[in-house]
């Protein structure tokens, strides 16, 4: 199972717990005549309530840790995610510390569980969702992608692993096949087709995997021609 579709799994029990605490709290308010009672409501929203928190921590170390892997490879949509969740960590912090200590600020308790459970959906869309729309989405074959041999300028090795390193080591091996957060590429310009996409494994399909990626690889759309060639030639040596 690859990091990405673990943490999504758990991003969806996540989700999950959140929209069961919110059910269970409006079911508490604003009903008059439940078929439920109070007590079991209340006892179902802080069960739900503590799975949803230890959740939040456990796919925040999972967060944190990608973000140091990747470094300067991180995608906008990675660094407004976690905007998005530091914003979903500190209102759920402020939250429990008025129902523990705080209590004559209960009144806004409810609102807040609703700005919580707003942030972790907005917080879900962009990472498990995200995940989970573009491995649907994706194409299952290269069909109508070119396998002919294109035409690349030539380009320097050493430069290219410099640049590997700086910008795909952290989620690469360059040594091994096995997953690291993505793909190993060894090999890569050695085997049939490539990791995931399945598309035929030729540097004019690594070029349009940079610029548009599949799944939750950022884009390097912003890698000059030259640069692409130098990657290129460095994949071409491992």
């Amino acid at each position: 199972m690859s990091f990405f579709l673990f943490k999504s799994i758990l991003a969806s029990v996540f989700l999950l717990a959140g929209i069961i605490a919110v059910i269970c709290m409006l079911t508490l308010m604003g009903k008059a005549e439940r078929k439920i009672s109070a007590t079991f409501l209340r006892r179902m929203h802080k069960g739900t309530g503590f799975v949803f928190s230890i959740l939040l921590v456990v796919i925040s170390y999972f967060c944190i840790k990608y973000w140091i892997m990747a470094g300067d490879a991180l995608s906008t949509r990675a660094v407004f995610h976690g905007v998005l969740a530091l914003g979903l960590f500190i209102v759920l912090v402020l939250k429990l510390s008025i129902v523990q200590f705080y209590k004559q600020f209960l009144r806004f308790v409810p609102q807040m569980g609703i700005i919580v459970f707003i942030l972790a959906f907005v917080a879900f869309s962009t990472s498990g969702g995200y995940y989970f729309l573009r491995t649907c989405c994706a194409p299952k074959s290269g069909k109508d992608i070119s396998t002919s041999p294109q035409v690349i300028a030539e380009g320097d090795t050493e430069s290219g692993a410099l640049l590997f390193q700086s910008k795909c080591s952290g989620c690469h091996y360059a040594d091994r096949e096995v997953s690291k957060l993505g793909p190993g590429l060894k090999n890569i310009l050695k085997n049939e087709t490539l990791p995931y996409s399945k598309k035929p494994a030729t540097p004019e399909n690594i070029k349009k995997q940079l610029e548009r990626p599949a799944l939750t690889m950022p884009s390097f759309a912003t890698l000059t021609e030259q640069e692409l060639s130098n990657l290129l030639a460095y994949l071409k040596t491992i």
